[in-house]
């Protein structure tokens, strides 16, 4: 690669400033770990963004998160960061520079080296980078300043390069190489189904269908930035709103038509009785007055789950149990059951009582209006995106499968 070549896009400065947000996935972090103002941050990534035409970061769940685009230019600013760091330490290694190699170098200035190892002269260097000889030897006498170091001795001819400087030169090469295909990447992503779809699950038994949603998604569009988490209704809900997530897939809560989030029922569960094996719940018939006698592991006050719970025992003239252990997570409150005397009261799939892990069963008692929705909760006036209702589709295909093979059981 010649002096003369064109730079990268992106300067050093906003290289690490992409790496820092992706990093500390905020603003406010990443501008504490660069030692400058958020201000000053958010105007170079904005400055990233006008030069590539593109956006490089979105709201997310954990924060600030690379858009696709911002994922292809995250990952060539990491090569060229490290390139930077490995011949930082390799210098100060070989005793070739007395003070580490600065990590806000401008292209530039080692362009102007490039140019004067090249020609061997800073007046024909000036010529060839347009600009005046004093600033080419302002340039080189700040570099060698910060570095502890010579760059070039004066000879009859000229300036001659000592290793320090060819290995600048060298180090600018690697550096342009890494950045070369980024545009040639970006453009690939033009005719590509991109973007985020960000899943919140409140928990129930069928959660594995979404990562096999996931899978037929990403099979069909491998471009698609996926990620599902879980959480309480309410901390998802809120995500939601605030456009951190795109859907909430769980119990429905039957939400008015004059509310904010709109919901989509796509299968069916019932509220079902868990106990161990060796429950004496499980081995016979049982009344009402025997489940009131037992702990019980539900679900968190303000839920449907609990709301259905304590409505169960009230409506038989019975005070609701107050030893409760109150679990959120669905396999967490499983294993509860399995290792203790308690207890449950969890949604189901008629597949996932067929399927019932080793040591738990379902306790024989009829409840009461126990069927209950699994959907999709969304924003009313975002609608649904194409990449969206895809994913949605592709799960009612999954819970369909559940309803053939429940009707083809013997």
């Amino acid at each position: 690669m010649s002096h003369d070549t064109v730079s990268p896009g992106l300067s050093l400065r906003e290289i690490r400033a992409i790496l820092a947000v992706a990093e500390q996935r905020g603003f406010s972090s990443a501008a504490r770990r660069l030692n400058i103002s958020q201000s000053s941050l958010s105007r170079t990534i904005h400055r990233a963004e006008s030069v590539l035409a593109i956006r490089l970061f979105q709201r997310g769940w954990g924060g600030a998160e690379p858009t696709p685009e911002g994922e292809i230019v995250r990952q060539h600013c990491t090569q060229v960061m490290a390139e930077l760091l490995h011949e930082r330490d390799a210098l100060m290694a070989a005793g070739l520079t007395r003070l580490p190699l600065p990590l806000d170098l401008r292209w530039r200035d080692l362009a102007c080296v490039a140019a004067v190892v090249h020609t061997g002269k800073t007046t024909t260097a000036a010529k060839w980078l347009r600009t005046s000889q004093s600033s080419v030897s302002r340039t080189l006498g700040a570099i060698s300043v910060r570095l502890g170091s010579p760059l070039f001795q004066r000879s009859g001819e000229g300036l001659r390069a000592e290793p320090l400087a060819e290995r600048l030169v060298a180090l600018r090469d690697r550096m342009c190489a890494r950045m070369q295909p980024l545009q040639e990447r970006l453009g690939h992503l033009a005719g590509e189904v991109t973007g985020r779809l960000a899943v919140g699950m409140t928990p129930f038994c069928e959660q594995e269908r979404v990562a096999q949603a996931f899978g037929d998604l990403l099979v069909a569009y491998p471009q698609l930035r996926l990620s599902a988490v879980t959480g309480s209704y309410v901390m998802l809900t809120d995500a939601l709103r605030c456009g951190e997530i795109d859907l909430v897939v769980g119990l429905l809560r039957e939400l008015g038509e004059d509310d904010e989030l709109a919901e989509l029922p796509l299968a069916e569960e019932a509220i079902t009785v868990l106990a161990r094996s060796d429950h004496p719940c499980a081995v016979r018939s049982v009344s009402m007055e025997d489940l009131a006698r037992q702990t019980w592991i539900v679900a968190p006050a303000g839920t449907p789950i609990r709301a259905y719970f304590e409505r169960l025992f009230l409506g038989m003239g019975k005070t609701p149990p107050v030893q409760t252990c109150e679990i959120v997570t669905f396999h967490l409150a499983e294993s509860m059951v399995r290792e203790s005397q308690s207890l449950a009261l969890l949604l189901y799939s008629p597949r996932k009582v067929r399927e019932l892990p080793p040591g738990l069963v379902r306790v024989p008692v009829t409840l009461p209006d126990n069927r209950r929705h699994i959907g999709v909760t969304y924003r009313r006036d975002a609608g649904l995106s194409f990449t969206q209702r895809q994913f949605i589709d592709g799960l009612a295909k999954r819970f369909a499968s559940d309803d053939d093979a429940e009707g083809n059981a013997p």
